[in-house]
């Protein structure tokens, strides 16, 4: 993910407006208003239908929608005393790395944080839904399964096209260096040097995708042999017939996260949505829309079998999946990328 891209390639759509029609108004009391950003398309429709509507409706509140989520928009709105943007979805990094400039500390007092994964929660965000970066293989084309990321830089037995994120902070570097034996708990700080000598390795086997629209359509299109992508378009790959299987040892899990804007015109109203958007109802609804999985790890979605296959939050996932470790991608973000760059293109 990048911070100037959108999660899923999501496009903006125009801004809409929800009227709250309950009557007492709930914990942020009647009559009050709130702007909430994220990243437009379908996945901003399924919030506002999983999350945004029935909050609105309990509290009272009238609630705009905008997007796509813009950091140097905020920046822009805070720096200048002129926030109009309350809740916001952003990557995980971005809370971690602006606690207290661009978005406020949360009030946890009504917030259980014991649902969620390890490492998911801030003391500016919480998570609101999971889904993992993940290798996935062609089955028509390998008979045998492979089993972890060594197999992705295993030319010879799983001969082929690879593709990768085009970005630092895509996970390339993390399965680099899984591959190469740094063991899950000795991950971070990422050793830069190591893991650009091993993506060298299998250089002439790679594309790159910029886009997640770009990394589905490869795998539907069967372009690649392998692939790292997120889960949620391995998902939606498979229902349009693509022939790619997932593999989950490892997997690196990350998640939307819900903050609010520093210096937020309707701090209460934003409080009592991000009260609301941790519990296990709101996010079960969204998953059952989107290929995402709760955060909340007591949420329920009815889920159908495709759905259910590519569910992080199944235990048997959690207990094979690695944390993206969020503070080390808020510090290091910006010098992990001009390395990233100066690799891809030279």
């Amino acid at each position: 993910m990048r911070s100037t891209t959108k999660i899923l390639a999501l496009s903006a759509t125009a801004a809409l407006a929800l009227s709250g029609c309950g009557g007492g108004g709930g914990e942020s009391g009647g009559g009050s208003q709130l702007t909430f950003a994220s990243y437009g398309s379908e996945y901003q429709d399924a919030q506002n239908d999983s999350l945004l509507t029935p909050w609105a409706e309990e509290a009272g509140v009238t609630v705009t929608n905008d997007s796509p989520t813009s950091y140097p928009r905020i920046a822009q709105m805070v720096d200048a005393g002129q926030v109009t943007w309350d809740v916001v979805d952003t990557e995980p990094f971005y809370p971690v790395a602006n606690c207290g400039t661009y978005v406020e500390e949360l009030d946890f007092s009504n917030i259980d944080t014991s649902q969620f994964p390890e490492g998911t929660w801030s003391d500016c965000s919480i998570p609101f839904a999971q889904y993992a970066t993940i290798m996935v293989y062609d089955a028509e084309q390998f008979a045998q399964a492979p089993q972890d990321f060594e197999a992705f830089f295993d030319v010879e037995a799983y001969p082929g096209t690879r593709l990768v994120p085009n970005w630092a902070g895509g996970g390339a570097l993390e399965v680099a260096l899984l591959a190469d034996g740094v063991a899950p708990e000795e991950l971070y700080p990422l050793d830069l040097d190591r893991a650009f000598a091993k993506l060298d390795t299998i250089r002439d086997h790679l594309q790159f995708w910029d886009t997640s629209s770009e990394s589905q359509q490869a795998l539907e299109d069967g372009t690649v042999d392998l692939a790292l992508v997120w889960s949620g378009r391995a998902y939606e790959a498979e229902l349009n017939g693509s022939t790619f299987e997932p593999v989950w040892q490892d997997a690196l899990l990350a998640w939307a996260s819900l903050s609010i804007i520093k210096d937020s015109p309707n701090l209460e109203a934003a409080q009592s949505l991000i009260e609301y958007a941790a519990q296990a109802e709101p996010q079960a609804r969204f998953a059952e829309r989107q290929p995402y999985s709760p955060a909340n790890l007591e949420a329920q979605p009815e889920l159908d079998e495709v759905q259910e296959k590519y569910n992080v939050a199944a235990p048997e996932v959690q207990d094979q999946a690695i944390v993206t470790d969020v503070q080390y991608w808020a510090d290091h973000n910006d010098e992990a990328n001009e390395a990233w760059t100066a690799w891809s293109t030279s």
